[in-house]
Parts: C-alpha cells; sequence; structure tokens
C-alpha cells in the first residue's frame, strides 16, 4: 500500500455541518484490472476537480493487472493510495478491501469510480450537494456515454418488474440526453459507476456480496439490500460522469462480438451476462409470493439476452 492523505487541490478541510453528520473525510475508490493508460486519465481529470471542505483520499485497488498499473501510479500519482489485489479479487472484493482501508482511516463517505470514466468539470460539486440534501442516502451519478454522443447510459430505475426480470428506466437505455436533466430523484438500485455511500449505511448492510457475485450485480444487490434497512438511495442528474461505452464488461449485449464469444460470456465469471451471478440476484430479491414462477422469470432473463445481442449491438468491442 503506498500514497498518503493529502489536501487536494482546492479544499480547504472546514468541517461543515450536514444534519447530525460531519463530513470533512471522503475516500474515492477506484478498482482497476489492466487498464493503465484509461486509469491515469481518470487521475488527472480528477487533479483538475474543483473539490472544497473535505479532506480527499484516493484508493486504487489494482487486482494483479500486469501492465504496469502499480508502478505508473506510484510515479505519477505518489499521492494516491495503492492495494495490491492478487488477480482473484475481481470488482467487489476489490471495492470492499477500498471500503475497508477508507473505514479504518475514518472516511465519513466513500465515493465508487470506475477506470473508464470522466467526471464532468463540476461533478464533485453537484455531488457533494447533493450529499448535503440527503446526508443518510445512498447517491448515484448521471451516466453519458460520452461528450460527443451524449446518450444516457444510467438515469435512474423506478422499479423492477421481478416477474419479467426487468428494471423499469428513467430513460431508454442510450437515448439521446437532449434535455436538461437536473435534481435528486428516487431510484431503486444504482450501478457502481459514482456511487456515494455513507460510511455509517456499512453499519448495517455489511459490505459486498463477494463470495456470491463476485464481479457484476453487486452493486445493486447492494442498494436493494440498504432499503431493507430504510436507507434510501437518489441519483443525481446534476453529478455527470461520461463512461467509455466501448470498454465496458465482457459480454455486453449492446457491443459488437462474435456469437460464440457472447455465448461464452454467458458462462464466465467477470460477464455481465453472467447467468449464475445473474440468477442469484434476481433470486435473492424475487418476491417471495411470486417464487412459483421464478422458473419462467429464468427463461425470460435467458431469452432477453439472445434477443438483445442481435438487436442491440451497436459498439465495438474492445
Amino acid at each position: 500500500m503506498l500514497g498518503s492523505q493529502r489536501q487536494w487541490p482546492g479544499s480547504r478541510n472546514l468541517t461543515t455541518l450536514w444534519a447530525d453528520n460531519t463530513l470533512t473525510k471522503l475516500a474515492l475508490i477506484i478498482p482497476t484490472f489492466n487498464r493503465k493508460n484509461s486509469l491515469l486519465d481518470v487521475l488527472e481529470s480528477l487533479e483538475k476537480q474543483d473539490i472544497k471542505d473535505v479532506t480527499l483520499s484516493i484508493v486504487v485497488v489494482v487486482d494483479g493487472s500486469t501492465d504496469g498499473t502499480r508502478e505508473a501510479v506510484a510515479s505519477l500519482f505518489p499521492h494516491v493510495n495503492i492495494i495490491q489485489g492478487d488477480g482473484n479479487w475481481w470488482w467487489t472484493k476489490s471495492v470492499n478491501e477500498g471500503c475497508k482501508w477508507a473505514l479504518k482511516n475514518s472516511a465519513d463517505a466513500v465515493l465508487l469510480l470506475n477506470d473508464d470514466i470522466r467526471p464532468d468539470n463540476r461533478y464533485f460539486e453537484h455531488m457533494l450537494k447533493a450529499a448535503e440534501k440527503e446526508p443518510h442516502a445512498i447517491i448515484g451519478s448521471l451516466n453519458i456515454t460520452d461528450e460527443k454522443e451524449q446518450r444516457i447510459y444510467f438515469s435512474g430505475v423506478k422499479k423492477v418488474r421481478w416477474w419479467l426480470g426487468k428494471p423499469q428506466r428513467c430513460h431508454p437505455f442510450l437515448a439521446p440526453a437532449n434535455e436538461k436533466l437536473t435534481g435528486l430523484h428516487k431510484t431503486v438500485v444504482l450501478p457502481g459507476r459514482g456511487l456515494w455511500i455513507p460510511a455509517r449505511v456499512f453499519e448495517k448492510t455489511g459490505f459486498f456480496d463477494q463470495e456470491a457475485l463476485p464481479q457484476y450485480k453487486a452493486d445493486y444487490d447492494f442498494v436493494l439490500r440498504a432499503a431493507k434497512h430504510n436507507i434510501p438511495a437518489f441519483i443525481s442528474w446534476d453529478a455527470v460522469i461520461y463512461t467509455h461505452t466501448e470498454k465496458t464488461g465482457r459480454g455486453a449485449t449492446f457491443t459488437e462480438q462474435s456469437f460464440s464469444r457472447f455465448t461464452r460470456s454467458l458462462f464466465h465469471g467477470r460477464s455481465r451476462t453472467n447467468l449464475i451471478q445473474n440468477f442469484i440476484y434476481y433470486w435473492r430479491h424475487f418476491p417471495r409470493i411470486l417464487l412459483p414462477i421464478f422458473p419462467f422469470t429464468s427463461l425470460i432473463i435467458l431469452f432477453r439476452q439472445f434477443y438483445l445481442f442481435f438487436k442491440d449491438r451497436k459498439y465495438s468491442s474492445r
């Protein structure tokens, strides 16, 4: 583990009293695996953010990367804390280890980011305002594909139609972001790409489920488990993150890939379409009264994956 906590450019280390919370320390956690150049771009973009009133620590969790990620971060960003994984942590354990570091170092909140994104220039300003307004809530970010194309990758989920295995999104996936999106809005689930979590939440929910959901759906599962403890979830449409869609996880149905690669992804542990992890997630949160029809729902989920593969391919795969 390298680096240390420091005063970030623009911060004044002031105590800001939010309701009965005092937020002075924020830990930003970025898990990464063999995306050195993309990660360095993210860290460089963070240096340009105007972050006031808090002391920020950045934690990069390098899970067995072989592309020189650890060495490059240590050399170019010596203030960044590095946690080294063994290559088998995957996303969920990597995030958990980062959160444990944050709590051990008295962080008041953690903010999860991906290594394939770029925050809008006013991202932290808007996220801090959202957290001030809802200090006890989990808060997500508006995900846009990129500054040029401006399509909505994620803007929140109104509800989940469990029997169909389908979330009802606030906006259709990849819909043009041609309207002014602003304000805080309730959501049922949130992805880990720009996820704000007050430290107190972990006391009730525990950490992300790294055993059953090692790569995907652990973020959605975490937010749903938090809701059972009366912890609300919101998404800030002002806190914008641009995501590189072409670098998304293996198996994404909207990327161009061969049929054989796609079918293999259904059984690959690091794939977002992994059937086992998807079924575990739905089984865990499926309404108990509807359990008899879960096998039917499972078939719907499976057939939808194939349908979307043929229908929505758009972006070139990595």
